[in-house]
């Protein structure tokens, strides 16, 4: 999560978290609750996608308000597809519509869709 400052745009955060400002599109993907991509208010919080690696390990991740399994996967593993492999990695979810803020899910290190 980054905080937004006056004066940011998608594509600066992109260029400085990401490494090219072309990856602002992926920033606005992990952040569903931006409506436009050209207003982002300073000192709101943006979701950083996730980074891709073979030799990530799996993480903790603990739900927010308004959160769901698919948009999860989408701003955490890169794609919503994942959200089956997160619902797999947490036997405890029986109905991917049914998760709850405060709810700690363990994020696959991989991911076969």
């Amino acid at each position: 999560m980054v905080t937004v400052k006056p004066g940011d745009s998608l594509w600066k955060l992109a260029e400085q978290n990401l490494g090219k400002g072309l990856r602002w599109r992926e920033l606005l993907a992990a952040n569903p609750g931006i409506l436009d991509p050209n207003h982002i208010v300073a000192g709101s919080q943006i979701v950083l996608p996730a980074v891709s690696s073979s030799h990530r390990t799996p993480v903790k991740f603990t739900v927010r308000t308004g959160d769901t399994v698919s948009q999860i996967a989408q701003s955490q593993l890169g794609h919503a597809s994942y959200a089956a492999c997160i619902t797999h990695a947490n036997p405890t979810i029986r109905d991917a519509n049914l998760i709850y803020v405060g709810q700690v899910l363990l994020l696959p290190a991989t991911c076969t869709p």
